[in-house]
């Protein structure tokens, strides 16, 4: 039997008041960068879900409306019964972030994101691993025990590993990206200080900035960068937010590999 929603969801979402502010929700979106907030009623009953790409999308827009005023009011639910198939079908039917999960007394118990669900199909299917998919999950990576989690799954795979942090201007992302991605690599043993495999990182990260520039020309970002190689090749993923107001900015995944 496949896991269920309720072993992978976020037990803790965030969930406001429909009389909340939309400077309230920014300032939420700030400091604990969620994927999805949800909206209540009084009797604490679920009426409406805001993701950051939807936030970002909505125009002209004042600080001191109620995020009642911009909330998605239709969107799909998830039990926490359902499996994680049934889930991903659902989300990705939605095309958003993240869905609430709502049990049979239609109270809220959780989210459940792309994230999670990637995660755990991935646990599912460790031999499929590869260079590219392994680079994807370490980017994704949150906090310090889930770094450390896909880094110790990428080693037992046999390859190899680097993670670094990335914020730079437009004029200077492309050399950021291209020194932070070197220097990890040499610093973690990922890559030799040998030209030619210098010059396999900065031709991977060559394609990551073509993306972002191609998504979101002229504009600088905020990313965590990182880096596997394994089977001759050699992958390199950035994760995280382009634009000037990184806050109110997509999250995106993106990727370049060149063989080694």
């Amino acid at each position: 039997m496949g896991l269920l929603v309720k072993e992978i969801m976020d037990k803790n979402p965030i969930v406001v008041t429909e009389e909340y502010t939309i400077f309230g929700i920014r300032e939420i979106i700030i400091l604990r960068q969620p994927d999805c907030i949800l909206v209540t009623n009084e009797d604490k009953k679920l009426k409406g879900i805001l993701t950051n790409a939807h936030l970002a999308a909505v125009d002209e827009i004042d600080s001191n409306d109620k995020v009642s005023s911009i909330m998605i009011r239709n969107f799909m639910r998830v039990n926490p019964n359902m499996s994680v198939k049934e889930a991903a079908a659902l989300l990705s039917a939605s095309e958003l972030e993240a869905l609430p999960v709502i049990d049979e007394n239609e109270e809220i118990v959780g989210v459940v994101t792309y994230k999670d669900i990637v995660k755990d199909l991935v646990e599912d299917h460790e031999t499929a691993l590869t260079p590219e998919s392994a680079v994807i999950y370490l980017a994704m990576t949150k906090d310090s025990e889930q770094e450390e989690y896909w880094l110790q799954k990428v080693t037992n795979k046999g390859y190899r590993a680097a993670i670094t942090q990335v914020g730079a201007t437009a004029e200077k992302l492309p050399i950021k990206l291209r020194e932070a991605a070197i220097v990890a690599s040499i610093a973690r043993s990922v890559i030799r200080e040998d030209t030619r495999e210098k010059y396999a990182v900065s031709t991977a990260v060559r394609d990551i900035y073509s993306q972002c520039y191609t998504i979101n020309p002229g504009l600088g970002g905020g990313f965590k960068v990182a880096i596997v190689r394994g089977e001759g090749r050699i992958a390199v993923a950035a994760f995280g937010r382009c634009g000037h107001a990184l806050s109110n900015g997509n999250e995106q995944i993106f990727m370049g590999s060149n063989i080694i």
